[in-house]
């Protein structure tokens, strides 16, 4: 509408309402669609707002820039300023669409201001959910972790999917009932193994609860992998420990090497390192030992237990793989930081001369079917041929990473013999 000043972009009616019950967010929400410098015109019938509308205006920028008396009602001219919540403005109108007209996918919402993804994050960007605007003001946050490429995977949002969708419950989904007695040495060799996939699974649970909090929450679908990442080794730690338990026999022996080994892991500071360590190198490793497991298991429910952890530790080495690759292409020299991690822990791990015997002792029963003298020179070939097949993934996963052929074999030969 025309006054003699000016033209005003839009109206509010603001009925009888003071500016203690209502009023304030009605004129919020009118200034919200306005450009700075256009005018919001107020309607109201309340007297107060008279003496009340002037003193919110000084404090939050808006110039109040007139007021004409209509009868029983006052017109506001209420002129939107820049300063109170910056020059920023929220999305509107931006709609991400559904997969199969029903499906409403993380991968699909890196549109508008949600999909800005910042080389570098503010830490005074704090809690605020990327692609809100945050008032000025906001206190420091003490992340540490404050750039893209020291987290990012390009397919972060899709592996979030994935892991939301394959979640399971270690109580009711594996046949329990189904459980039959072995014969005392087979029950102890998967025993000692499920004390053994416990352990390293600890370690995995343990090393990116460590960088969670130091993210910047605007890297949140990394922040939000990471606590699948977590349930799933939660779970398997559950999982692992009853079958110990399920069957007569109970968890077994923990070797000294192997705590070194897994300490050099959660000893880790750097994200970037401590991810290739754990998910390129050890959970890539621990893949096919459970695949190994899988194939050899003396009973069904063994068999179902280290398929559906084999599936989420897969998940886990393609974020590290994914992860890697984003961080090498970012800067090749980074290379050269990852393999000198790998040379200090191997250094670290120089006293240890190879598998945890009572490990690969318990693996050979497995992989022979008993312990007769023939099954255990069976199984014995069969371990050697595992390390060969690990050897060999090694390799292919290093590559597809991001590293030569030449580092990828010198990574690969470097890796600790406890597998992760």
């Amino acid at each position: 509408m025309e006054t003699d000043r000016f033209t005003a972009g839009a109206t509010t009616f603001g009925g009888d309402l003071d500016c203690g019950s209502g009023l304030l967010m009605l004129i919020r929400a009118g200034l919200d669609r306005l450009e700075p410098g256009q005018v919001l015109e107020v309607v109201s019938t309340e007297p107060s707002v008279w003496h009340d509308l002037p003193a919110w205006c000084r404090v939050n920028a808006h110039p109040l820039v007139g007021a004409v008396p209509d009868g029983d009602r006052t017109r506001y001219y209420v002129q939107k300023g820049t300063v109170s919540r910056g020059e920023a403005r929220p999305d509107w109108g931006v709609q991400v669409p559904l997969r199969n007209g029903k499906e409403l996918d993380t991968a699909d919402w890196f549109v508008g201001r949600v999909g800005d993804v910042p080389d570098h994050a503010a830490t005074t960007d704090g809690f605020a959910p990327r692609g809100s605007v945050l008032e000025p003001g906001a206190p420091d946050y003490d992340f540490f972790i404050n750039d893209k490429d020291e987290v990012w995977a390009d397919n972060i949002a899709e592996l979030y999917e994935q892991a939301t969708a394959g979640q399971w419950d270690a109580s009711r989904d594996i046949p329990w009932s189904h459980l039959k007695p072995l014969p005392e040495p087979m029950e102890r060799a998967v025993c000692q193994i499920m004390t053994f996939l416990a352990e390293n699974e600890f370690s995995a649970l343990y090393v990116p609860g460590k960088f969670i909090s130091r993210i910047n929450p605007r890297y949140q679908e990394v922040v939000m992998f990471l606590t699948t990442h977590m349930m799933d080794e939660a779970r398997h730690i559950e999982v692992f420990t009853k079958r110990a338990m399920a069957n007569g026999g109970g968890l077994q022996y923990s070797a000294a090497s192997s705590q070194l080994s897994l300490k050099t892991l959660f000893d880790q500071t750097d994200f970037s390192s401590a991810s290739f360590l754990l998910s390129v190198l050890g959970e890539g490793t621990f893949v096919d030992l459970l695949r190994f497991i899988q194939d050899h298991a003396p009973e069904a429910v063994t068999a179902e237990i280290v398929r559906r952890a084999r599936i989420d530790e897969t998940r886990h080495v393609h974020f590290g793989v994914a992860h890697v690759r984003h961080y090498l292409k970012a800067d090749p020299a980074n290379a050269r930081k990852l393999i000198e991690a790998s040379h200090a822990r191997a250094a670290v791990m120089e006293s240890v001369a190879g598998i945890n015997p009572m490990v690969q002792e318990a693996l050979a029963i497995l992989a022979g079917g008993g312990i007769e003298p023939d099954q255990v020179q069976v199984g014995l070939a069969r371990v050697r041929l595992l390390m060969k097949t690990m050897h060999e993934n090694r390799i292919k996963r290093l590559v597809t990473a991001g590293f030569t052929p030449e580092q990828a074999q010198e990574l690969s030969e470097l890796h600790t013999p406890n597998f992760m």
